[in-house]
Order: C-alpha cells, then sequence, then structure tokens
C-alpha cells in the first residue's frame, strides 16, 4: 500500500510517497480504508519537524492523528462493528487504569495515555490499523472529509467552550486566532449556541471569512490596540470568555479583556508557552484560568451529530491528494489556511480539490 513515511524529523522534504506493506488488525483492532486525514501542526507537522514531547517515535513513522474511513478488516474480539462500517479515529488512547480512568473521566485526562498517529503509526496511508475502543461512527449524512476535519481541532474547542467554559447565548465571547483550525471552530460553535463572537485573527481576507461565519465584530492582532477595540465594542465591560491558543504574545492581552467574574480557556501555545501574569489581576477580578489538553470521545461524537442534523459544516480549507502530503503540510504550516487541511487517498479528492 501508498503511506506517506518519514524516516528523520526535519522539514517537509523528509516525507516520501512510499510503499509499505499493509498492516493487519491485533486483537480488539479494525483495519481501516483510509479515505481522508486532517492535518494539524502540533502532532502531525511539530512530530515530523523535532517530535511531539512524547517521547522517540519507531521510524519509519507514518503520522496522520485524524483518519476517516470504512472498516475493511476485523481483529479478534472486535464485536461491536462490522466490515463496511464508516467510522473516524478519535486519537487519545486511554490507559483504562489509571486514577482518571478508574473514575471513568474523559480520555484526555488519562494520565498514561498514547496518542494516535504520533505513537503509533497513523492515518496517512492508503490503510491503516486503529482499536476499536477509538472509533466513532459516521452517519452516511456526514462525509468522510468532514469526520476528518472534526478530530483534533474541532473535538479540543468543543471541550473546552462547552464542557470546561459553559458558553450559553448570554456570553461574550473573544477568539483569538480565529482564522486557525481551532480558531474557526470556536467562531462557529459559539454562533450555534448564541453567543455574541469578537474575533481576532490576522489578513484581511481572514478577518472577511470570520465575518462570513458570523462575528459580530473582527479586529486584527497586527494593532497593538486590539484589546482597547475589544473592551470598546463591550461598553468598557470585557468579554464573560475568551479563548487563546497563541500563548505567549496575546495571552496578557486576552485576560486583559475579560469582565470581572470572566473565564479564559487554553489548550495550546502556538506563540510559546512562557507568559507573565498580574496575580492581583486574576485574584480581585475572579477570573478563571481553565486549561486542559485534547477533548473527549463523547466530545467528537456530539460534533458528528451536529454535522449529521446540518447544524454544522466544518470548514475545509483545501483538500490535497495523500502523496502532495508535503505541499499540504507547507500550505498549513504558512498559516495560508483559513479552516483545516485534509489529506485524501487517490481517487478520493473531489473535483473542486479546493474548498474555504
Amino acid at each position: 500500500m501508498k503511506a506517506i513515511t518519514f524516516s528523520k524529523h526535519g522539514g517537509s522534504e523528509v516525507l516520501e510517497y512510499s510503499e509499505v506493506d499493509r498492516p493487519s488488525p491485533g486483537v480488539g483492532e479494525v483495519l481501516l480504508k483510509i479515505h481522508a486525514v486532517a492535518i494539524n501542526h502540533g502532532p502531525d507537522i511539530e512530530t515530523r519537524r523535532r517530535g511531539f514531547g512524547m517521547g522517540a517515535i519507531a521510524m519509519p513513522h507514518i503520522g496522520g492523528v485524524d483518519p476517516a474511513g470504512e472498516i475493511v478488516e476485523l481483529g479478534a474480539e472486535v464485536t461491536e462493528f462490522a466490515l463496511g462500517d464508516r467510522v473516524a479515529v478519535y486519537p487519545v488512547i486511554a490507559c483504562g487504569v489509571c486514577e482518571f480512568c478508574s473514575d471513568e473521566a474523559s480520555e484526555n485526562y488519562c494520565s498514561n495515555s498514547v496518542l494516535y498517529g504520533v505513537q503509533t503509526d497513523g492515518g496517512r496511508a492508503e490503510f491503516a490499523v486503529a482499536p476499536a475502543s477509538q472509533l466513532v461512527r459516521l452517519p452516511t449524512t456526514v462525509s468522510y472529509e468532514a469526520a476528518a476535519a472534526l478530530g483534533v481541532a474541532y473535538t479540543t474547542t468543543w471541550h473546552g467552550l462547552m464542557e470546561l467554559g459553559k458558553l450559553t447565548a448570554d456570553d461574550t465571547f473573544l477568539v483569538v486566532g480565529a482564522g486557525g483550525g481551532c480558531g474557526v471552530a470556536a467562531v462557529q460553535l459559539a454562533k450555534i449556541y448564541g453567543a455574541t463572537v469578537i474575533a481576532i485573527t490576522g489578513s484581511e481576507w481572514k478577518q472577511e471569512k470570520v465575518r462570513e461565519l458570523g462575528a459580530d465584530a473582527v479586529f486584527s492582532y497586527r494593532d497593538k490596540d486590539w484589546p482597547d477595540k475589544v473592551r470598546e465594542f463591550t461598553g468598557g465591560r470585557g468579554v464573560t470568555i475568551a479563548f487563546d491558543n497563541a500563548g505567549t504574545e496575546t495571552l496578557p492581552s486576552s485576560i486583559s479583556c475579560l469582565a470581572r467574574g470572566g473565564r479564559l480557556f487554553c489548550s495550546g501555545g502556538t506563540t510559546g508557552f512562557e507568559v507573565s501574569l498580574d496575580l492581583r489581576q486574576l485574584y480581585r477580578n475572579l477570573i478563571s484560568l481553565l486549561f486542559y489538553v485534547q477533548g473527549g470521545k463523547a466530545d467528537m461524537e456530539k460534533l458528528v451529530a451536529l454535522v449529521a442534523d446540518g447544524s454544522l459544516n466544518p470548514v475545509i480549507d483545501r483538500i490535497y491528494p495523500l502523496e502532495n502530503a508535503a505541499d499540504a503540510d507547507n500550505h498549513l504550516d504558512a498559516q495560508g489556511q483559513f479552516g483545516r487541511v485534509v489529506l485524501a487517498v487517490a481517487g478520493d479528492v473531489p473535483a473542486a480539490g479546493e474548498y474555504i
């Protein structure tokens, strides 16, 4: 079978469109014919570039944490799925025995979790093995491309926004980095539930795209006065909830935009991880900072249901054929996308080839 592999860390030039052996499912696993797999900055590009801080990975490595496809072979003891079932892979593989797993916490709280496509081979291939426990069923109304797009970005955003942030229609919501995968998801989900959305992004064309998604106000992070504009838009009160995965360059400003009793959720730091904060500002204004990693399988299932009933249409910027994975990585790495970038196996690429 064909797969995208790399045998050493580095730039996109280390990626190879290779002929590799087709895997066989073990006990509790299935073999998937992959139709689509989304690309993520951290688990995919950073893993290829230098590793993802989860230990050394076996080489050659097949990445791809967000695949969707159909089951073509069942391993021993798999009884809850059948050949031909349409599924997506939820990537956080919980250990099942730590204190959090024993308390039936969401998979993303597991102390010993393994990330599919990082610590295992993933879905950048014509076929891939996955544990049956990681599969999310897809109704026929949910395309493989949409299911792959939901993966890390939408699932992580849902967990922060809905499970931790408890967003409601009464909230005024600030989204920093609104043109990226998680930012687009945040704008879409907040508008579905009726919140007022203030979006921060860079280029003018991305600002226009965010407005088309329904953002009530849009400002550029290249304008150093954007926090003042946020406070002005809210009549001086500030926002009740904020999302910021940019980290070093923006997090203090985002916190300054919070109203008394406001809350901020964060699961990343694309511009850096070290931030200096004034603790008095936080405790005197009753600010809540909600940090977490990934989302849970139940979060992904809720998102699939939203797509199935027509409430949510994941934004896909471009779809590349599998063999053009290096071009797709470079497009995402250059921040030239709005929404998700997806790889499709040969024969599955829509004629349009590009969605915005």
